[in-house]
């Protein structure tokens, strides 16, 4: 899906593919499934189906592990100290976890479900990934 939002509509400060923009995103989509999955655990558990909720609430916790950093990277007044910050939990996020940990593949189909381009995030280890 394109982003319709235009300049006005962004936040200020935030450029299209700004990490700022990406933590922005993490957080509003963590949040909204994380809301979205406790209902999905009350209707399980209502149905008696514990594995069902089991497994939704480990979902959920796996989103607030994400999650649970990134504000902080949105508090410093500086824009280029948030961007480094952001660009820092990226790299945590897409580089430091098992590329087959849920996790990753969580903030990876979030950031490309908006379109964000987070290859240029880790061009650092592309880069080392060539030269070997």
């Amino acid at each position: 899906m394109e982003d319709m939002r235009t300049a006005r509509d962004r936040p200020a400060g935030l450029e299209r593919g700004s990490a700022q923009e990406a933590v922005r995103l993490l957080m509003a989509m963590g949040f909204m499934e994380i809301r979205a999955d406790s209902h999905l655990v009350k209707r399980a558990l209502a149905a008696g189906d514990t594995d069902t909720a089991l497994g939704y609430l480990e979902h959920m916790r796996m989103i607030a592990d994400v999650c649970h950093n990134l504000p902080q990277d949105l508090f410093p007044k500086r824009r280029k100290i948030r961007e480094r910050k952001a660009i820092e939990s990226l790299r945590f996020h897409l580089r430091e976890l098992d590329p087959d940990d849920r996790a990753a593949q969580w903030v990876v189909r979030q950031l490309e479900a908006q379109g964000f381009d987070y290859v240029r995030v880790l061009r650092d280890r592309i880069k080392w990934k060539h030269a070997q």
